[in-house]
C-alpha cells in the first residue's frame, strides 16, 4: 500500500551531527522514524510495552522519499550508486522545466555487467570500460540524490529533488536553571513544507511517497491505526517548537510491476550485450547473448549483512527457492547503521551497513515462474538484519537501470 506524507510544518529529521552548532537534516523520512512516532502515540494512549511491540510489528514501514507534488507524479526513489552524470552540466536532460536541464544522467549497471560477463567469456576489448557525456565529451561522475518520475502528457519525465530548507538560530537553554545559556546558540536546518514546482510553476507542496505492508494480508486495522498516529503525532525532532506536524493521504503507486521490470531488465541486458560484443576484438568467439536470468537487488534503506562466518559484510547472500545465490556483481558504499531509542533513552547499536542505493546483481538458472514468487517475497520482507527497524528495504530491478542512455 502506498501513502503520501505531506508536512504542514518544517521537518527536522536528524542526521549525523558535525562538531558544530548546526543540526543537519535528512531529506527523506526513514521508516524507523515513523515507527517510533506510532510507538510514542501508543505509549501516550497508555499501552503497555508488550502491546506496543505487538502493534508496530503488524506493519512493515518503508522509507518515504521526497518529491514535489504534482498530479502527474508516478513515483519517487533514490538514484542507485550506478548512476552517473556529466561533470560539466549535471542533471536530467528530461527535466520538465527547461532551465533545470543538464546533459543527462545515465545508469552504468547493465553496460558494465555486459562488459564484465563478456570478459569472463574471454572477450578482449581495445579500451577499458568508461562512460563519456555524449553532448560535450567530458567524463561522467557518480551522482547521489533522489528523483521523481512525472507523466507529462503521456511522456515520462525525470526530475531531481531540490530541497528547500527552513533555518533558524536559537538560544540553548540550561536544563538546570531553565534559562538561556550564555554564548550557546544552535541552528537547526529543517526541510520546509514547500519545494520548487517540477514544471516551473512557482512552488509546490513537498510530499514523501513510500510503502507500508501489513504483515498479515488484509490487516486494514493496523493501517488505520498507523495513519491516525501520524495525524496526531509530530514527526522528527523539536515537536514543541513548531516542527514536525504532517498529514497522510493515500497515494497511487505507479511503479512498474515486478514481472515487467524483470523482463525489461533482461531484454535491455541482451540489447546492451550485442552492442558491447561488437566492440570486442574477436566478437565471433563469444556467445551472442547472456545465459540465465539476471536480476538486481537495490537497497532503498541501509542494509546490515554478515558473511557465512558471521563477520559483517557489504554483500548479501540470498536464499531463493531453496538455492543459495551470491552476487556476481555489486556496486556499494559503506555506511553506519545507528539511531536513538526513545523507549530506552539510549543510542542503538552502531553497525557496519551498505549504503542506500547499493546494487547487487544475481543470476538465476531455472524457470522464471518460481523466481517471481521468491522475488516478490524479497521485496515484501527485505534483506539482512534489523529489518523491523527499517533496514534492508529493497527493490528488485530498479527501473532506473533501464536508462542506459542519458535521461
Amino acid at each position: 500500500m502506498w501513502l503520501k506524507i505531506k508536512p504542514q510544518e518544517p521537518l527536522l529529521l536528524g542526521d549525523i551531527r558535525p562538531d558544530a552548532q548546526f543540526l543537519p537534516c535528512r531529506i527523506y523520512i526513514p521508516g524507523r522514524i515513523l515507527r517510533g512516532a506510532w510507538a510514542e502515540w501508543l505509549l501516550r494512549q497508555g499501552a503497555s510495552s508488550e502491546t506496543i511491540l505487538q502493534q508496530v510489528a503488524r506493519l512493515r514501514i518503508g522509507n518515504f522519499f521526497p518529491a514535489a507534488e504534482d498530479p502527474g507524479l508516478c513515483y519517487a526513489l533514490p538514484l542507485p550508486v550506478s548512476a552517473v552524470e556529466c561533470k560539466r552540466e549535471g542533471g536530467f536532460a528530461t527535466e520538465p522545466h527547461r532551465d533545470r536541464r543538464g546533459h543527462g544522467i545515465v545508469d552504468t549497471l547493465l553496460p558494465y555487467l555486459a562488459y564484465r560477463l563478456l570478459e569472463r567469456q574471454e572477450a578482449r576489448f581495445p579500451v577499458p570500460f568508461s562512460v563519456r557525456c555524449v553532448q560535450c565529451g567530458d567524463r561522467m561522475e557518480p551522482v547521489s540524490s533522489f528523483y521523481a518520475v512525472y507523466d507529462v502528457r503521456g511522456e515520462k519525465r525525470h526530475a531531481m529533488f531540490r530541497p528547500r530548507f527552513h533555518v533558524q538560530t536559537k538560544v540553548a537553554l540550561s536544563r538546570h536553571r531553565r534559562a538561556a545559556t550564555e554564548s550557546m546558540l544552535y541552528t537547526p536546518s529543517a526541510l520546509g513544507p514547500y519545494t520548487p514546482g517540477p514544471m516551473g510553476n512557482g512552488r509546490s507542496w513537498l510530499v514523501f511517497v513510500g510503502r507500508i505492508l501489513p504483515v498479515r494480508d488484509g490487516d486494514g486495522e493496523a493501517v488505520a491505526l498507523f495513519r491516525e498516529a501520524l495525524s496526531r503525532m509530530a514527526v522528527g525532532a523539536m515537536h514543541t517548537r513548531g516542527y514536525g506536524r504532517v498529514s497522510v493521504e493515500d497515494a497511487e503507486g505507479r511503479l512498474p510491476p515486478l514481472d515487467q521490470r524483470l523482463r525489461a531488465f533482461n531484454e535491455t541486458l541482451r540489447r546492451v550485450w550485442v552492442d558491447i560484443r561488437s566492440l570486442a576484438l574477436s566478437p565471433e568467439a563469444v556467445p551472442r547473448g547472456p545465459e540465465g536470468i539476471y536480476f538486481s537487488v537495490d537497497l532503498l534503506a541501509p542494509g546490515i549483512f554478515r558473511d557465512p562466518d558471521g563477520i559483517p559484510a557489504l554483500t548479501p547472500v540470498l536464499t531463493l527457492g531453496g538455492r543459495t545465490l551470491e552476487p556476481i556483481l555489486w556496486m556499494t558504499r559503506p555506511d553506519i547503521a545507528s539511531g536513538w531509542s526513545t523507549a530506552w533513552g539510549l543510542p542503538k547499536p552502531a553497525q557496519l551497513a551498505a549504503r542506500m542505493g547499493s546494487v547487487y546483481v544475481y543470476r538465476w538458472d531455472g524457470p522464471q515462474d518460481g523466481l517471481l514468487a521468491a522475488l516478490e517475497a524479497l521485496e515484501r520482507e527485505g534483506i539482512g538484519e534489523r529489518r523491523d527497524e527499517g533496514f534492508g528495504e529493497c527493490l528488485v530491478c530498479h527501473p532506473f537501470h533501464l536508462e542506459v542512455e542519458e535521461r
